[in-house]
């Protein structure tokens, strides 16, 4: 056989032997160190990463301990998925055993309190969240009132007819960055909606769900172009049910 011809063989048997040895051997290598990642989508932090870490040692161990090829990654990520308040998981293992976690903490748009004593957390993907945890509190809206929903996972819009309206609600709410941070609470009473807002002593009616976009339009140009110029203390009660208006309700004087 030709000389070249064997050293070419020489060389392609070499690289074929080396290819296979490397997964092989990588495998095999210890896990260096582990790099916990937190997402957070608002600046309230409900999942930290001692927690985390925590749980993943209870179910697993020391993970410095493993080889590389003995980390099931997608069943690490399922494991952290089933977490309160985590939306998403991934897990992988670099070549040089660096095992990475990155986790996303849900949105929690609204709290809900039920008439019948229930407390759940309602996110922006539509999903309840539960809420007796302790140390996970998430800064957000509050809904009560005779509410009786509890659904359990998602939403189904069918069935929890409330709770749909309350995320409809807050969602909106929540996208506006006026309304956000002066809007505190949701209260269902009978068939009616109100307001609650976070500082003065009034309530904000709203009329039906397919006006709420237009109603809450017409909140934020009250706010931006009279209540933040004129303040809100004589006031009792703001009505948005009317076509092109909002009625502001004066509060009665006391006579002395």
């Amino acid at each position: 056989m030709n000389k070249k011809v064997l050293i070419k063989a020489g060389i392609i048997t070499a690289v074929a032997v080396i290819a296979l040895a490397v997964p092989l051997l990588t495998g095999l290598m210890k896990i260096s160190s582990v790099e916990l990642e937190i997402q957070y989508p608002d600046n309230s932090v409900v999942i930290n990463r001692q927690d985390i870490m925590q749980e993943l040692t209870k179910k697993y161990g020391d993970f410095t301990s493993y080889k590389r090829n003995q980390v099931k990654t997608s069943e690490i990520s399922d494991f952290l998925k089933k977490y309160n308040f985590v939306e998403k998981a991934t897990v992988s293992v670099s070549m040089t055993g660096i095992l990475r976690i990155t986790v996303v903490q849900r949105l929690a748009l609204v709290r809900v309190y039920t008439s019948k004593g229930q407390q759940y957390y309602i996110d922006s993907n539509m999903n309840t969240v539960n809420s007796q945890i302790p140390n996970q509190t998430a800064d957000c809206f509050i809904a009560s009132g005779n509410i009786t929903d509890r659904p359990y996972g998602k939403i189904d819009t069918a069935r929890h007819k409330d709770a749909y309206k309350i995320y409809k609600l807050a969602l909106m709410l929540h996208q506006d960055s006026v309304l956000s941070g002066w809007i505190a609470a949701i209260v269902k009473q009978n068939n009616s909606w109100y307001l609650i807002p976070s500082q003065g002593d009034y309530t904000i009616t709203l009329g039906d769900t397919s006006q709420w976009q237009q109603e809450l339009e017409k909140l934020h140009y009250l706010f931006d172009y009279s209540f933040s110029k004129n303040g809100w203390a004589d006031y009792e009660n703001i009505d948005l049910r009317f076509h092109n208006q909002a009625v502001c309700s004066k509060r009665q004087q006391i006579q002395q």
